[in-house]
């Protein structure tokens, strides 16, 4: 048997022999692992997440929201901004070349819809017919709104999905009249389901008129609060968003120097800003992780200190009988080592598990990759050595005859 695979082999009986002190320096890596897998599990998932979302709702898309501030993802209230108006999008439908379908849009929150003895509070939304293509949604039932809806200001709608359930639960709602803010509209279609966007915005609970009858009836305003549009070179997506803020400066009459009253934002601004969002709190859980991943070193340093005083009779009859300097240095370098390591994989395992939970909870988004496992083994790995070569050195360093000499005093 080569004298590696001895020292091995009595580096692991070593350890099984003493479970306690071995459980104990492998929890503060386990925990610290676990922590950091889980950030790594949830961080990919949140990235694959917003690349979904993203793509899902156009990487040729552009729009313009009323207001100067930026203003990424939906606003959390109805802001009143009168800035923007239907001659704005027919000017940018007709002045900017790479523009190939523009939908003004107006939006308003807490429209009553009702039917019967059930109702639903929510979020109301005139558009034009270009703007289903636009934001790449669908019809699951019935038909959506036609230039002849349009033109007659007809009060028609359709309904998002968890309205459509929470007002016909049994279903059948096309054809049917309900009443928007106590007035009757016929349901004209329910859409296809579509979640939640990257900025929280439920698709499923919206009702959509035609921008006429919204303008007219339903709300009573002219003005807008976004325009949509897709362009027909997603590469030129910059050139043209740029084109678009100068005709509306010129429009809205902004003088140079003077911010402007609309904010347009590219696909970029929703990825940038939805990975944003996450990189504070995932900051946060890498320093906690690190922290205790270094504490996890501590400990097994200051156990395995407590155990070199403790073996020192040990030591010393193994160096009595032929073990060398270097083999005591490496049995112990190979405890802390073999320690780290299973901390690593109960840490990796308990992130994963925790990460899993978070997502069928559905308060995460999770991603299993190899790299959370390799980061886990390659930072334990290297803090285990570090945290043993102090340790080996001590152990090293006792003298046999003074150990043994004290062992036969005691």
């Amino acid at each position: 048997m080569s004298r590696g695979w001895r020292i091995a082999r009595h580096t692991a009986v070593m350890l099984a022999a003493n479970r306690p002190r071995t459980f104990l320096m492998m929890l503060g890596l386990a925990a610290g692992v676990a922590v950091l897998s889980t950030v790594m599990i949830v961080a990919a998932g949140t990235r694959r997440r917003v690349n979904e979302l993203v793509n899902k709702h156009g990487l040729d898309m552009v729009m313009v929201r009323a207001g100067g501030d930026v203003q990424v993802f939906a606003p959390t209230a109805d802001r009143g901004v009168e800035a923007l108006f239907d001659a704005d999008a027919r000017a940018i439908a007709g002045e900017i070349p790479n523009v190939r379908m523009v939908s003004p849009v107006q939006n308003q929150r807490g429209i009553s819809a009702v039917f019967e003895d059930r109702s639903h509070t929510t979020r109301a939304f005139g558009v034009a017919p270009p703007w289903i293509e636009i934001r790449r949604w669908g019809v699951a039932e019935g038909e959506f709104i036609s230039d002849a809806d349009m033109e007659g200001m007809a009060r028609v709608a359709l309904l998002g999905a968890a309205v459509a359930r929470r007002l016909f639960p049994e279903g059948g709602a096309v054809g049917r009249t309900i009443r928007l803010n106590g007035d009757p509209y016929t349901v004209k279609g329910v859409f296809i389901e579509m979640g939640v966007d990257a900025g929280g915005d439920d698709w499923d609970d919206r009702v959509i008129v035609p921008l006429t009858t919204s303008a007219r009836r339903l709300f009573g305003r002219p003005h807008l609060e976004q325009i949509v549009m897709l362009v027909s070179d997603p590469g030129r997506v910059p050139e043209t968003a740029a084109r678009i803020r100068e005709l509306l400066r010129v429009r809205h009459q902004i003088g140079a120097g003077d911010p402007d009253d609309f904010f347009v934002r590219e696909p970029a601004d929703v990825e940038g800003t939805a990975l944003e969002t996450s990189s504070a709190l995932t900051s946060l859980l890498f320093g906690v992780s690190a922290v205790a991943l270094v504490a996890g070193g501590l400990v097994i340093m200051n156990l395995m200190l407590v155990a070199v005083a403790q073996r020192a009779p040990e030591i010393a009859l193994r160096r009595a009988i032929g073990a060398r300097v270097s083999d005591i240095k490496r049995q112990f370098l190979l405890e802390a080592l073999l320690v780290a390591l299973a901390g690593a994989l109960a840490g990796a395992l308990a992130g994963a598990a925790a990460a899993l939970l978070l997502t069928t909870m559905g308060l995460a988004e999770g991603v299993l990759t190899w790299v959370s496992f390799a980061v886990a083994i390659l930072s334990c790995g290297v803090i285990g050595l570090l945290a043993g070569i102090y340790p080996a050195r001590k152990a090293a360093a006792v003298e046999p005859a003074v150990a043994l000499g004290e062992r036969r005093l005691a």
